[in-house]
């Protein structure tokens, strides 16, 4: 029989919340991003969070690094809620910047060289383990700081305690639908293990307000087109396999892409499809991004083997069981690098966790 997940300090009565919720109820102008090559738990949570403080009267704005994936631009059809390069201003001045689902201010981009010294307040809204006490982060400055909840399956999850204690308005369906696409996209259909009861009851509650699952997940995962589904098949033809079987990956550069006509957002999903191998316990994918300059790296573990510390260690971060980094390196570099450590950690059984404890 499984353990209960032991229970933690709840994060109402954790400092910075408390901090975070009295400059919510002052700020009066209030601006919000996600990091870059945004998904669907930071994209959701923008949207939910701006409706959210819409309704509670405060001047918002979402301004994110990169432009909004098409899969996800039902979550703002009118297109005038997440915006990004060239199409909004950014404000002079706002009283507060909230940055969901990342503590790491390099995922930023160019926002981070220009928006700090235009905040009075800025909070790092996340659920991924600290990475800014690492020495690889950069510092924060003074008037930053973070608010995290590892054990939050998704920041829709966070939020959603947030709005109930803050009680400055009720939930309502413009706020759903951001709520449930970022708790759902973000335990990939609450299969993951970080998928905790509570993720279940905020998705029942958003159903009851009117999201419809079955529209939800077509208008994410049901957009690829036939070209993309032929990269896949050319990708899984030439997955490569680690010799005790425990790893597999598959390599994409960018001349692949470009002949498939995909980008970086139409490849997300295909790391999954390697996690049906029966023997492998930690994929990867390896993806040259479109500058031609950076491999983008995301890992995933069955559960047996905590890879966001590998992740961390090559300047990236994530969660114990899927992680992501990014390298200036030569591509097959990269590849080495990174397939050396993994098999490493898998042959190490120090490194693996005493028992995956599940919620």
């Amino acid at each position: 029989m499984s353990q209960k997940k032991p229970k933690s300090i709840p994060l109402s009565e954790n400092q910075e919340f408390a901090t975070f919720k009295t400059l919510i109820g002052d700020a009066k102008r209030i601006l919000i991003s996600t990091h870059v090559q945004p998904d669907g738990d930071g994209l959701g949570a923008e949207v939910a969070l701006y409706h959210y403080l819409k309704r509670a009267r405060k001047s918002v704005r979402v301004y994110n690094p990169d432009l909004v994936p098409n899969r996800y631009r039902f979550l703002d059809p009118d297109k005038n809620i997440l915006l990004g390069p060239g199409e909004a201003e950014i404000w002079d001045q706002c009283d507060l910047w909230i940055i969901v689902d990342t503590n790491d201010p390099r995922r930023l981009g160019k926002l981070w060289n220009e928006l700090p010294l235009r905040a009075k307040k800025i909070v790092f809204l996340d659920h991924h383990p600290d990475l800014i006490a690492s020495k690889e982060a950069p510092k924060l400055p003074q008037n930053a700081f973070v608010v995290s909840d590892d054990r939050s399956s998704s920041i829709g999850e966070l939020l959603y305690q947030l709005f109930n204690e803050l009680d400055l308005t009720k939930i309502s369906a413009d706020m759903a639908m951001g709520l449930y696409v970022s708790v759902m996209t973000d335990t990939n259909s609450f299969r993951y293990s970080r998928t905790t009861p509570e993720s279940h009851r905020i998705a029942a509650h958003m159903i009851e307000l009117g999201v419809n699952p079955e529209e939800v997940y077509q208008q994410i995962y049901s957009t690829k087109e036939l070209s993309h589904i032929q990269l896949l098949g050319l990708l899984l033809q030439n997955t490569k396999v680690s010799k005790s079987g425990k790893l597999a990956w598959m390599e994409m550069r960018l001349d692949l892409r470009k002949k498939f006509k995909a980008s970086a957002d139409d490849t997300m999903s295909f790391l999954n499809i390697l996690l049906v191998l029966r023997n492998a316990e930690v994929v990867c994918i390896f993806r040259e991004e479109d500058d031609g300059e950076m491999t983008r790296v995301s890992i995933k573990s069955k559960g047996k083997f905590v890879i966001n510390r590998i992740a961390m260690e090559l300047g990236g971060g994530g969660h114990e069981f899927a992680a992501g980094l990014a390298l200036g390196q030569p591509f097959s570099k990269v590849v080495d690098t990174v397939t050396q450590k993994i098999e490493a950690l898998i042959e190490t059984p120090a490194h693996r966790p005493a028992m995956s404890k599940k919620p």
